[in-house]
């Protein structure tokens, strides 16, 4: 995993700091096809170092081409590769899922946090698109997102409305003792 780090390297441009990090899989003869996993024990602690400076630093990630000339990044690419940055200083595993990628029905009911039995029922119900590959299931990872985004949205409006409710029944303002009695204590 080590030779994956291809460059890790710190400039001054227009009056900027600059950090520019490149992952690039350097095997001769090989396809030289980035990869999509990055190990942060594959990191040196000269690198780790350098990456803890650009994240307490007014840093701003680049695009460095081989000819040397620099590509600032758009301010959400910029965010999402500091929280990369933030993972790989966490000593997390940091994976680039393509939102057309299919996973089997374990696979996104271990994603969303539900056993595969009620995953497949959401599926059988239309609640969610699926595809089949032979007599597999596959469901698309934007699927997926779309689903948890909804489900998330919905849970929220019906939070706000019981919150809505509490207000106008002046309930808000009344506490509730919900500890419940130890049962071992007299």
């Amino acid at each position: 995993m080590a030779e994956m780090l291809g460059a890790l390297s710190f400039c001054a441009s227009r009056e900027r700091r600059v950090a520019d990090i490149a992952f690039i899989k350097q095997t001769e003869g090989m396809s030289t096809t980035p990869e999509t996993r990055f190990d942060p024990s594959a990191l040196s602690e000269v690198d780790k170092q350098r990456l803890q400076q650009a994240l307490q630093s007014d840093f701003l990630p680049v695009l460095l081409s081989k000819g040397g000339d620099v590509v600032e990044l758009p301010q959400p690419v910029n965010d999402l590769f500091i929280e990369i940055l933030q993972a790989v200083r966490r000593k997390e595993a940091v994976f680039l899922i393509h939102e057309d990628e299919a996973f089997t029905t374990q696979a996104a009911a271990d994603y969303m946090g539900v056993s595969r039995q009620f995953f497949v029922r959401l599926l059988e119900d239309g609640k969610l698109p699926f595809h089949r590959v032979g007599t597999h299931r596959r469901v698309l990872f934007k699927d997926l997102i779309a689903y948890r985004q909804a489900r998330s949205g919905e849970r929220r409006a019906k939070l706000d409305k019981m919150t809505e409710e509490l207000v106008e029944a002046d309930l808000d303002a009344q506490y509730v003792d919900l500890t419940r009695p130890d049962p071992g204590r007299k």
